[in-house]
């Protein structure tokens, strides 16, 4: 495990930390309580991944958004979901386990599923209105 207090000013650094350690296929879990900056996150990770802006917007509604490009992003988020039958009804399952993309999921924890062989678990605490803090588990 691995703690580090992020302020919102350096987040985008921390983004470019972590997609510096990412080889496709990856899987990365994100929990927190709404509001920790889950989204947030995952587009400084997105646009440091794809090396371009991107729009990226929560997939709670969408379930699953896709940013095409080399490595394939796959953004997911599991709020709505509570069992494996949930997850692979909306389709989402078949995304988890692409093999050469990397694969981002909101609440990764909401639903009991087998994690990729190459992962990273990341729990976001509010610590105050701009700093977070990160624990990563590998």
């Amino acid at each position: 495990m691995k703690k580090e207090l992020v302020s919102l000013d350096n987040l985008e650094k921390f983004a470019q930390k972590i997609a510096d350690e990412i080889k496709s296929p990856f899987f990365i879990g994100l929990r927190g309580e709404m509001g920790a900056g889950k989204t947030t996150f995952t587009r400084f990770l997105i646009e440091k991944l794809s090396n371009k802006r991107q729009i990226v917007t929560s997939p709670t509604f969408s379930l699953v958004n896709l940013y095409e490009g080399e490595p394939l992003i796959v953004h997911a988020d599991l709020f709505r979901l509570n069992t494996y039958d949930d997850l692979v009804f909306s389709g989402i399952e078949e995304y988890l386990f692409e093999s050469n993309a990397v694969v981002i999921v909101e609440w990764y924890d909401n639903v009991d599923f087998p994690f990729p062989e190459n992962y990273l678990l990341i729990d976001i605490e509010i610590i105050s209105e701009n700093e977070r803090n990160f624990k990563i588990y590998k």
